[in-house]
């Protein structure tokens, strides 16, 4: 084979495997949206009044937390966090909202997470110190006003991912 030949060949061949790399490389080096939080682990509670250790966030990310998990989709009441971070832990996604929050944001709120099936909580939490908040398993977001792209990318971005160890 002449040396054309064979230089045409390797581009052939190198050409996609350095598109593959580099698109790898790429998708690893984008931010994740919302702010990382270091895991408090998974350990399991006898119930949500058993003592703990303080939650590193407002609202919790992880850590201690009961056996069973708060049915997925909208809630009216605040779920307990020794509750929720089940949910977190088994790939869950929670909007917290203040209470308070005008009702126009609520209902934008509700139509959001109506959109997912599975694996999305909407539920008012106090205390915050922003309107908003987004949770999933080691991250948080947190807003003064809403952003749908920016919740829409949070969810999708951590919902379905499970963290047991």
């Amino acid at each position: 084979m002449n040396k054309k030949k064979q230089l045409t060949k390797n581009l052939y061949i190198s050409i996609p495997i350095l598109l593959v790399v580099g698109l790898i490389v790429w998708s690893v080096a984008q931010p994740k949206p919302g702010e990382f939080v270091a895991s408090q682990g998974n350990q399991h509670i006898e119930s949500v009044d058993s003592a703990h250790m303080e939650y590193s966030t407002t609202p919790p990310t992880s850590g201690p937390h009961v056996g069973s998990k708060a049915n997925w989709g909208i809630h009216s009441e605040q779920i307990a966090d020794e509750l929720q971070i089940h949910n977190l832990e088994d790939g869950g996604v929670i909007v917290h909202y203040l209470p308070g929050t005008d009702y126009e944001t609520i209902d934008r709120l509700k139509t959001i997470v109506s959109g997912y099936s599975t694996s999305v909580i909407l539920e008012p939490y106090e205390p915050m110190d922003t309107m908003i908040a987004l949770t999933a398993w080691g991250r948080i977001d947190r807003m003064d006003e809403l952003d749908e792209e920016r919740i829409k990318t949070f969810i999708d971005t951590f919902k379905g991912i499970d963290h047991h160890r």
